[in-house]
């Protein structure tokens, strides 16, 4: 499974190309298949992204929701209809949908943020905001790694 981690900012051109940080690249196949999903937050005004085992994953979860649920309604419009695949070219660019730029708030920058298992792309002003809420709620909480495989 994919790592994405770090913080980069890279310009974004006129026609919404933009290179994929370096470090996530190298978390992808090196195949001629290398690409990314791409798809509007539902929860920020961001951008997620991922590679496709971890899209398998999601709507493998959104199955698990009751069949006609609002639940699975949501989650698979938000997410699974709304997912494009974004094709990284031969410099390492992908290119961000308009609407999606728009969604986003994204020109001239965009700043890649490694979340795990995905990745989110933000406008710099946005993200700057969102980073210093973030830090503030974490303020006085502590993180519990449990063991692997989930025992004591």
């Amino acid at each position: 499974m994919a790592l994405f981690a770090g913080t980069f900012e890279n310009k974004v051109d006129g026609k919404g190309r933009v290179s994929l940080p370096a470090d996530f690249r190298a978390e992808l196949p090196e195949d001629a298949g290398r690409f990314v999903y791409v798809f509007p937050s539902p929860k920020d005004d961001a951008l997620e992204a991922c590679d496709k085992p971890f899209l398998e994953r999601m709507a493998a979860a959104i199955e698990e929701a009751p069949l006609f649920s609002e639940e699975e309604d949501d989650l698979g419009a938000s997410i699974i209809a709304q997912a494009r695949k974004a094709q990284i070219d031969e410099t390492g660019r992908i290119v961000l949908p308009k609407d999606f730029m728009e969604f986003a708030d994204i020109s001239g920058k965009a700043v890649f943020v490694g979340r795990a298992a995905r990745f989110q792309i933000w406008s710099p002003d946005r993200f700057e905001a969102h980073a210093k809420k973030a830090r503030e709620r974490m303020r006085g909480r502590t993180l519990t790694l449990k063991p692997k495989g989930g025992g004591q």
